[in-house]
C-alpha cells in the first residue's frame, strides 16, 4: 500500500509543482511559521530546521529569511528542483527512511505533508523524525483533520488523485504522544472546508536511564 501511495504522490506533485510554486502563502500559514520562529528564538538551541514535505519551498524560504538554517526534503523531484533553483538546500527523499545523520536538527517543520502517510505507517515516520532531532529538539506538525478517514480523495483535482489520512483530535494526539512530548495542541477552523487544521508543537523526549 505504501509503495503505491508514494508513487501516486510523486507523480501528482511532480505535475503540480509549477502551479503550486505560483501560489501565495496564506496568512494563517505565515502566522504558524511566526509562532514557530518565536519559539526557536526564545529557546537556547540553534535554528537548524528540517522542512519535511517542503513542496516548492515557500515556507522554507520564509523560515530562512527569518534566521533559520533550513534543509528541504520532498518526495517530488520537481519540487526539489524548484527549491534548489531558489538557493535552498534540498533533497529528494522518502519520509519513511530519512537518509540524514541522527541528532542533526534543532527542529522539524512539517505542514500538511504527513496526512499523505497511511495510518499504519505514521508512527514509523514519527520515529524517523525523532531520530534526526537533537536532544530536546522540536517538532511542528500540522495537518488537516477533525474526523477519521483514510484513502484516495475522490474529489481531488490532482491527477493521479492523492491519498489522505485524517484523524480526529484525540487520535492524532495519542499517536504523536507515543513518540514525542506534546507541548501545545491547537485547532484552527478552515472556512469553507469540512476539515479543520490541527497544529501540534512537540518535543523530543528525554532519554532517562
Amino acid at each position: 500500500m505504501d509503495i503505491e501511495v508514494k508513487q501516486i504522490l510523486k507523480e501528482s506533485y511532480d505535475q503540480q509543482a509549477q502551479q503550486r510554486d505560483k501560489s501565495e502563502v496564506q496568512t494563517w500559514k505565515v502566522n504558524e511559521m511566526d509562532m514557530m520562529i518565536s519559539i526557536l528564538q526564545t529557546g537556547d538551541s540553534g535554528k537548524k530546521v528540517l522542512d519535511l514535505g517542503s513542496g516548492p519551498g515557500h515556507q522554507a524560504t520564509y523560515l530562512q529569511e527569518h534566521g533559520c538554517d533550513v534543509t528541504c526534503v520532498d518526495l517530488s523531484e520537481e519540487m526539489v528542483r524548484i527549491c534548489k533553483d531558489k538557493g535552498l538546500e534540498a533533497y529528494t527523499m522518502d519520509f519513511y527512511s530519512l537518509d540524514l545523520e541522527p541528532e542533526t536538527f534543532d527542529a522539524v517543520w512539517t505542514m500538511n505533508a504527513l496526512l499523505h502517510v497511511p495510518k499504519q505507517s505514521l508512527k514509523q515516520v514519527l520515529v524517523g523524525i525523532e531520530r534526526v532531532l537533537k536532544p530536546n529538539g522540536l517538532l511542528y506538525l500540522g495537518m488537516y483533520g477533525g474526523y477519521e478517514s483514510e484513502g484516495i480523495w475522490e474529489e481531488d483535482s490532482y491527477r493521479p488523485q492523492r491519498f489522505f489520512a485524517f484523524y480526529d483530535d484525540e487520535h492524532i494526539q495519542r499517536i504523536v504522544g507515543e513518540v514525542f512530548e506534546i507541548e501545545q495542541f491547537r485547532v484552527l477552523p478552515m472556512e469553507g472546508m469540512t476539515v479543520h487544521y490541527q497544529s501540534i508543537i512537540a518535543r523530543k523526549k528525554l532519554n532517562i536511564v
